[in-house]
């Protein structure tokens, strides 16, 4: 057969050889896409891990870093304002408010303008304990029933002579092994008093240092009777016996001694309890302590409540005059603990 003029012998060959070229590079360029698909591995899938409910990721580092921060640095305790009050209060001038079953009858007591306040404040507790027979020991002295409270000196003469490490270990002991059920308060004390699951500062605000005579220490006092903290009963659990023993092991030491606001705060718990235990290694002026125990004790009496039994100790020391005459006015037994 004879080809068109225009299919010569040379375009016939030209036009299959592009028509290959072109195949051939159409072919080349497509394996060579599958090959890289084939040889390229697929990307991870990245997924954040999910976020705790409830908490919100900067507001627990927050937390966690003021945490750190409160153990490693703890803030200057606040400088109690000085008073130039005179140390001598009068027994007369006490304020008590012991309601009797006959009748509402206030005493009056301190005059205002002092700096004192208005002296022991809103009265005693309604002493309605419920006997319980249980036996509890503390530093050798013996107690029991249904409420008990601790009145425990963590003042800093407690750094000599090694008796810092046996009052905080023992009274880590006696938290330790309260039986369950049973109601109990703790209070420490030094210049000031406070609940010894508080802060000592959180109330400084209302405490004031008397300037006493020559030759003698000063001594904290309450502005205002009223504004001293109420105690509250805890009980005896788990839970509350690690609490108080940590609050034991690591609760700071104070300056000062006196007896009188721990013994009211004490006895103004509700109800009244029917033992106090009071440990300390010092002695306070007379006014700041038998005397004012004596005037809360008559009251109580008068408005026909019970009164506490307090068994005293005497941490480091022979003998104590005070702490002999709180347990004999009281019922209780005084010990005396020496190295």
């Amino acid at each position: 057969m004879k080809l068109p003029k225009i299919f010569t012998r040379t375009r016939l060959l030209s036009v299959i050889l592009i028509s290959i070229l072109i195949h051939l590079f159409i072919g080349i360029f497509y394996g060579g896409y599958v090959l890289f698909e084939s040889l390229t591995p697929p990307e991870p899938e990245l997924e954040a891990p999910p976020i705790p409910q409830g908490i919100e990721p900067r507001k627990k580092e927050y937390k966690i870093k003021m945490e750190k921060s409160q153990k490693s640095s703890s803030a200057p305790l606040p400088i109690p304002i000085v008073a130039n009050i005179p140390s001598d209060l009068s027994l007369e001038n006490i304020d008590l408010n012991v309601s009797t079953p006959r009748s509402d009858q206030k005493i009056r007591g301190v005059g205002t303008g002092d700096g004192v306040g208005k002296g022991f404040g809103d009265g005693f507790g309604s002493g309605s304990g419920i006997e319980l027979d249980i036996d509890i020991e503390f530093f050798g002295a013996k107690g029991g029933g249904g409420h008990v409270v601790f009145i425990v000196d963590y003042s800093a003469s407690m750094k000599s002579g090694g008796k810092e490490q046996v009052l905080r270990r023992e009274t880590m002991r006696v938290m330790e092994e309260l039986p369950d059920g049973l109601q109990f308060g703790v209070i420490f004390f030094a210049g000031p008093a406070w609940p010894a699951d508080k802060d000592f500062d959180s109330g400084i605000s209302n405490w004031v240092i008397t300037k006493p005579p020559a030759n003698s220490y000063s001594t904290f006092r309450p502005k205002k009777w009223d504004r001293l903290p109420k105690i509250d009963y805890e009980t005896a659990n788990g839970s509350t016996r690690n609490r108080y023993k940590r609050i034991a092991k690591d609760t700071q030491l104070v300056g000062g001694t006196v007896y009188d606001v721990p013994l009211y705060m004490a006895m103004t718990m509700d109800p009244i309890p029917e033992t106090i235990f009071f440990m300390t290694d010092g002695a306070c002026p007379n006014n700041r302590g038998i005397e004012p125990l004596k005037k809360m004790v008559q009251q109580l009496k008068s408005a026909g409540k019970p009164v506490p039994i307090i068994h005293t100790v005497g941490l480091g020391i022979p003998n104590n005059s005070h702490l002999s005459q709180m347990a004999k006015l009281t019922g209780g037994t005084a010990n005396f603990l020496t190295e």
